[in-house]
C-alpha cells in the first residue's frame, strides 16, 4: 500500500492542513516527522495512504505547501517532490 509524508513547518501548520484535507474528503494523520528528515531534528508531518495528488492540489490552492513530500518505498522514505 502506498504511503506518503508531507512535511509541515509546525504542529499548528500540520493541523491546519489536516483539517483542510478532511474537509475535502482526504484522510491524513499528523505525526512527528521521522528522524533524519528534518534539518532541525524536530517537526511535524502529515501521513496519507492515498489521494496524494488531490491533497497536493488542495494544499497548493491554499498556499499551504511548505516542505518536501516523501513516499515510503518499503524500507525508507524517498523524496517524491520538493516544494520549498
Amino acid at each position: 500500500m502506498e504511503k506518503y509524508l508531507i512535511m509541515c513547518r509546525s504542529l499548528t501548520h500540520a493541523q491546519r492542513c489536516q483539517r483542510l484535507l478532511e474537509q475535502s474528503g482526504i484522510i491524513s494523520s499528523v505525526i512527528k516527522a521521522p528522524a533524519g528528515l528534518t534539518q532541525k531534528g524536530c517537526g511535524y508531518s502529515l501521513v496519507l495512504r492515498r489521494h496524494i495528488k488531490d491533497a497536493l492540489r488542495v494544499l497548493r490552492e491554499r498556499n499551504l505547501l511548505t516542505g518536501k513530500v516523501y513516499q515510503w518505498d518499503g524500507t525508507q522514505w524517498r523524496e517524491e517532490y520538493d516544494l520549498s
